[in-house]
């Protein structure tokens, strides 16, 4: 059925996701009884804009709003884990989202309406190091991996009349670098907050975000924004993504 999620490739997804935690437990666990983990499940209300290129090599900029996203969403899973150990960090970050959309690309025989689904899962992975460390906040370091997997099916139509139909797929891995930390205002209030920039299969992409977080004894809870931004090679089904909305996260430690 369209829109629905291979097991195949869930079973595919829910494994790296395992082996990127395994092997970050294992360094824990190498390191010492010194680590702080945290596992944390967040909602991303996003809104996804970009330009997808039509296997007729037409290209159509599209938006879907976050609104549109929770009413047509089809699978979702968001988790992010972070080891620390003294000025020492490893992050592990999972979004996968299926969503549809219209768009109008133009053709010969004149604007066909398409029926759009992308299915996108990206991937974080990296390691940080706090160059301040204090009772005020932290700021450090990071660079990592980063992820992106696409898979686009179209349905057009002109008229009413079946023009084509067609499906593609792409991946890029990106190498970066940024900055990460947080503020604390006491000993339960802190605003955490990050930035990077990387390349390689991407020409260029980013990601920012912020938050205000209260500390539990058990873990947080953090509401702020996400928003990223990875513009692609032109010969890709995908010429630029961004994504950029609210969220919600709830850590637990131990």
């Amino acid at each position: 059925m369209k829109g629905a999620v291979p097991k195949q490739k869930l079973f595919c997804m829910l494994s790296c996701v395992s082996l990127l935690l395994l092997v970050s437990q294992s360094a824990i666990g190498a390191a010492g009884s010194g680590w702080q983990n945290e596992i944390t499940l967040y909602g991303w209300y996003a809104g996804i804009d970009g330009t997808v290129q039509a296997p007729t090599g037409a290209e159509s900029d599209f938006s879907v709003e976050a609104s549109d996203i929770i009413e047509d969403l089809e699978f979702m899973l968001m988790a992010g884990y972070e080891g620390r150990y003294e000025r020492w960090s490893v992050i592990v970050d999972f979004v996968y989202l299926d969503i549809g959309d219209n768009a109008d690309i133009p053709t010969r025989a004149g604007n066909a309406n398409v029926d759009l689904n992308v299915s996108s899962y990206l991937v974080h992975g990296g390691v940080g190091y706090d160059l301040l460390h204090g009772d005020n906040g932290v700021l450090g370091v990071v660079g990592g991996v980063r992820y992106l997997s696409l898979d686009v099916d179209y349905d057009a139509a002109v008229q009413g009349m079946q023009l084509l139909s067609s499906s593609g797929s792409d991946s890029l891995t990106d190498g970066f670098v940024g900055l990460r930390g947080q503020v604390r205002f006491n000993d339960n209030w802190f605003l955490p907050y990050y930035a990077d920039i990387g390349t390689g299969g991407s020409d260029f992409s980013y990601q920012l975000y912020a938050a205000i977080g209260y500390r539990f004894g058990w873990g947080d809870i953090r509401f702020g924004y996400r928003y990223i931004d990875i513009e692609m090679d032109d010969d890709m089904i995908m010429e630029d993504l961004q994504l950029s909305g609210p969220l919600l996260g709830i850590g637990f430690r131990f």
